[in-house]
C-alpha cells in the first residue's frame, strides 16, 4: 500500500465517537484505493506500449500523466454502493490524450478486477484531461461543465491515484492562477471563493435540471445527496478560501496548497478542530448510515411525492436541517461579522 493510501490517522479516527460510520467508510476507502493501486501494473496491456515500466516501482506510471479520484471515493467515505469517479490528467508536451485515454482504460480495468463500481458511461469521470485547459479556461467561454466539474472537485475532494508530480503540479498551477500577485492582503481569495460559490449554486440548478419529468425518479436520493455531501463540499471551499484573508500571496499560496487537494472533511479538521466539527458530522454520519443500505437508497430513489411520504426522507431532511445549523454555526464563529468572508458570501 503506498503512502497515498496509507491508515487512517489519529487526528481522524479521533471522530470516532461522534461519526462512527465516517471512520468505518474511511478505512474501507482507504483499503479499497490501496487494492486498485496495487491492480493498476497488473492490468493487461492494452496497446503497443506499457505505461507502465518494468523497472520502476509498481504504480509509478509515465511522467505528464495522472489518475485523479473524486466523489465518494476522493471525500474517503465510499461504502459497497458507491462508483468509482476518476479521470486522468495528462500535461502537453509531456504526455499525450491517446496515452491518458489508455491509461483511463486501464484504470477500469483495474477497478474490475479490485471489485470496485465504475460509474454510467459518459459525464464528468471519464477519459482524459489536459492540465492546461483545467488551468487556464477559468471562467472564460471554453470554461464548459466538464472542465468546471473536473477542477473543482480536483480541488475540494481530489486524490491522486497515481501521477502525484503531476497531480501537484496541476494544483499549484490552479492556485497560482486564483491567487494573483497583485490580490491584497485582506483578500480571503475572492478568485477562488467565487468560483466555489458559482460551483456550488450550479450544483443546485443542474439537480432541478436533473429531476424534471422522466428524471423525477431519483429525486428524493439526489436531494439528500445535495443537502449533505455537496454542501459539505462547499463549505469546505468557502472555509479554505477564508484562511487566506490576512495573508501575503505567496503565504495564501502556500496556505491553499496545503488544504486543496484533499478530503473536505480533513481540511475542515485541519481549520475547526474535530471538536468544533463534531456537531456537523454527527448529523453527516448518519446520512452515510442510512445511505449505505441499499434498501434506503432504493426507497430515496423516488419522485418528490413519493420521496416525501418516506419516513426515512423526512427523517434526513431533519438531519439536513441540524447539519446545516451546525455548519453555520461554524461560520459565524470562526469568522466574525467584521471578517471579510461575510460580505463576499452576501454581495
Amino acid at each position: 500500500m503506498t503512502a497515498d493510501h496509507a491508515p487512517v490517522g489519529a487526528g481522524f479516527t479521533a471522530l470516532e465517537a461522534d461519526a462512527p460510520h465516517l471512520v468505518q467508510l474511511r478505512r474501507r476507502t482507504e483499503a479499497q484505493l490501496g487494492r486498485l493501486s496495487d491492480a493498476l501494473p497488473m492490468v493487461p496491456v492494452l496497446d503497443d506500449d506499457d505505461l507502465f515500466r518494468g523497472a520502476e516501482p509498481a504504480g509509478v506510471i509515465e511522467p505528464g500523466l495522472s489518475v485523479v479520484v473524486c466523489g465518494s471515493y476522493g471525500r474517503g467515505e465510499a461504502g459497497p454502493q458507491a462508483d468509482l469517479d476518476s479521470y486522468v490528467l495528462y500535461e502537453p508536451g509531456r504526455a499525450t490524450e491517446a496515452r491518458a485515454r489508455v491509461l483511463a482504460r486501464r484504470v477500469h480495468g483495474a477497478a474490475k478486477a479490485a471489485g470496485i463500481r465504475q460509474p454510467a458511461d459518459g459525464g464528468a469521470f471519464e477519459s482524459a484531461q489536459s492540465t492546461d485547459d483545467l488551468i487556464n479556461t477559468i471562467g472564460g467561454v471554453a470554461d464548459v461543465n466538464q472542465i468546471t466539474t473536473r477542477r473543482l472537485l480536483m480541488l475540494l475532494e481530489g486524490r491522486a491515484l497515481a501521477g502525484e508530480a503531476v497531480f501537484r503540479r496541476t494544483l499549484d498551477g490552479l492556485i497560482a492562477t486564483y491567487v494573483q500577485d497583485h490580490h491584497g492582503r485582506d483578500d480571503p481569495a475572492t478568485f477562488l471563493l467565487n468560483d466555489v460559490i458559482r460551483y456550488y449554486r450550479s450544483i443546485c440548478v443542474d439537480f432541478e435540471m436533473k429531476t424534471r419529468g422522466a428524471e423525477a425518479k431519483g429525486w428524493g436520493l439526489r436531494n439528500v445527496k445535495l443537502v449533505f455531501s455537496r454542501k459539505l463540499l462547499y463549505v469546505s471551499g468557502v472555509v479554505a478560501a477564508a484562511e487566506t484573508a490576512g495573508l501575503a500571496v505567496e503565504e495564501k499560496r502556500r496556505l491553499l496548497g496545503g488544504l486543496l487537494g484533499r478530503p473536505p472533511i480533513d481540511r475542515m479538521l485541519d481549520v475547526c478542530g474535530p471538536a468544533a466539527l463534531a456537531p456537523a458530522l454527527s448529523h453527516y454520519d448518519r446520512f452515510l448510515a442510512a445511505l449505505d443500505d441499499p434498501a434506503n437508497r432504493m426507497a430515496l430513489d423516488v419522485p418528490p411525492a413519493e420521496a416525501r411520504a418516506v419516513p426515512l426522507y423526512r427523517d434526513l431532511k431533519d438531519e439536513a436541517a441540524g447539519f446545516s445549523r451546525a455548519l453555520m454555526a461554524l461560520i459565524e464563529t470562526r469568522y466574525p461579522a467584521d471578517h471579510p468572508l461575510r460580505l463576499r458570501l452576501v454581495l
